[in-house]
């Protein structure tokens, strides 16, 4: 078994901390310092180089956008997910020009935020089981984020708003208990997860993982032996479960995942996964068009 890893959980809200802990400890395995004030948790992280700190964006001293900047100086190896009480698209933009791997905002879902927490630290686990990768090169940090702030370019957990979350996490958890699946989720093209209902086991994120990771389009699926050019549809099947993904939406592409027992019959899940595919492809049009950024004069 691997080692446990250390996180920081810094909150004013005392809910959210006592949350976030039970998920990360029970749910996640990992080992968890609490923080409710920056300088609080400027002490934890002087004394321990932590794997990943969860911050709220606002703290009764400071804010989790100083605390986001103190980190980089001293424990640049530790990544950050901000928590916000709403989504700010200028909230945003300052978070990830700090150098945080995610932006969170309330009412969070505790499956989707542990998916983000072990995908940033499997990412971590790869660097340090590889070193020599760190010598190769390496996308430009700020091309990535120049593509996250460009209005044309953004992925989908980024562009929605509170009302379209709230609808799409409603039409999975429908889906869910529809084809009685083990889990729903809904991925952008940039890897986050838009929304999520029911849960995943270690697995189930693995088998997840490498069916997302695979350009559907090489496959042979069932979509195209049906002529279905809206969505591309393939299944993936493991031990016990399998995974179905129906990808689909312009501009903002996204993969419907859906993770059933081996048993569940496959006709049922395309049906009811292409219903809700649909709907969310309508949510995702109902997003107005960007503009484009204005040029800088030289």
């Amino acid at each position: 078994m691997r080692p446990k890893e250390r996180i920081l959980i810094v909150a004013k809200d005392e809910a959210l901390r006592a949350s976030l802990v039970e998920t990360l400890e029970q749910a996640g395995g990992y080992l968890t310092n609490q923080a409710s004030t920056f300088e609080e948790a400027l002490s934890e992280i002087l004394l321990i180089d932590f794997a990943l700190i969860i911050t709220e964006a606002e703290l009764p001293d400071l804010s989790g956008m100083d605390l986001l900047a103190v980190v980089g100086g001293l424990r640049p190896k530790a990544k950050v997910i901000v928590i916000d009480d709403d989504l700010s698209a200028k909230s945003a933009v300052a978070v990830f020009r700090l150098g945080a791997v995610d932006y969170l905002y309330k009412p969070l879902n505790m499956t989707f935020v542990l998916m983000q927490i072990e995908r940033q630290l499997e990412i971590g686990r790869i660097i340090k089981a590889n070193p020599e990768q760190d010598d190769a090169p390496k996308t430009d940090p700020n091309v990535d984020r120049a593509k996250r702030l460009d209005p044309r370019t953004r992925p989908a957990a980024l562009v929605l708003g509170r009302q379209q979350f709230k609808r799409i996490n409603m039409e999975l958890n429908r889906l869910l208990g529809h084809v009685r699946a083990g889990f729903v989720g809904l991925v952008d093209a940039d890897g986050n997860m838009v929304g999520a209902a029911g849960t995943l086991d270690d697995y189930d994120l693995q088998l997840l993982t490498r069916a997302l990771s695979i350009d559907h389009k090489a496959q042979d699926s069932l979509a195209s032996l049906l002529d279905e050019d809206k969505f591309h549809s393939t299944y993936f099947e493991g031990d016990q479960i399998g995974v179905y993904i129906i990808e689909f939406g312009q501009p903002y592409t996204v993969s419907l995942a859906v993770i059933c027992g081996t048993d569940t019959k496959p006709g049922m899940v395309w049906l009811y996964s292409k219903r809700t595919a649909a709907i969310i492809d309508e949510i995702l049009k109902s997003i107005p068009q960007p503009k484009s950024l204005p040029k800088l004069q030289e």
